[in-house]
């Protein structure tokens, strides 16, 4: 059975042109292969008392195991990135976000002598906009994103031949 295409002053019914487009677009999305992206870095967050930039011993007990980890898996270590965020209405909550990164550089490289050749602290932190749910440790945070130095193991290169993580080298 054939199907007619209705033309209409010679161009073809705007709607079914535009239902053929999002179908052409959707099979376009849906056959298009996944690609995922390859990032050696390691993450962590550490949450703070309410209006405070003193970093908790629960939390430096937390960021004392990660770089333990850390420092055994990576010799090599290049560079933390911080992010910071601070509570709708924390007293100088543009400030606070500040200090509290620098609390947490100073645990690292300070108290637990975490080696590394860069410390990104952002110049600004951001401050939540509204009131977060009761209980949440979604913002008086700091987030540490860790980049180890190469030669690293990446998830990508698990099928290259020529990849050899450090625990097979022995």
């Amino acid at each position: 059975m054939m199907r007619r295409i209705l033309v209409v002053g010679g161009k073809v019914n705007k709607h079914r042109q535009t239902v053929l487009r999002y179908l052409l677009a959707s099979l376009a999305v849906l056959l298009t292969p996944a690609a995922s992206a390859c990032s050696p870095i390691k993450s962590t967050g550490v949450v703070f008392d309410r209006n405070s930039a003193k970093v908790p011993a629960e939390q430096v007990l937390k960021i004392a195991s990660w770089t333990a980890l850390l420092r055994a898996r990576y010799p090599n270590r290049e560079a933390i990135f911080m992010t910071t965020q601070a509570a709708f209405g924390e007293d100088d909550a543009n400030n606070l976000g500040l200090r509290r990164m620098r609390s947490v550089a100073e645990v690292l490289t300070g108290n637990l002598q975490f080696d590394v050749q860069r410390i990104h602290l952002p110049s600004i932190g951001y401050v939540a906009t509204k009131p977060a749910p009761e209980g949440s440790n979604l913002v008086k945070r700091v987030d540490i994103d860790f980049l180890p130095a190469c030669p690293h193991e990446c998830p990508c290169q698990m099928g290259d031949p020529l990849y050899n993580p450090l625990d097979q080298r022995r």
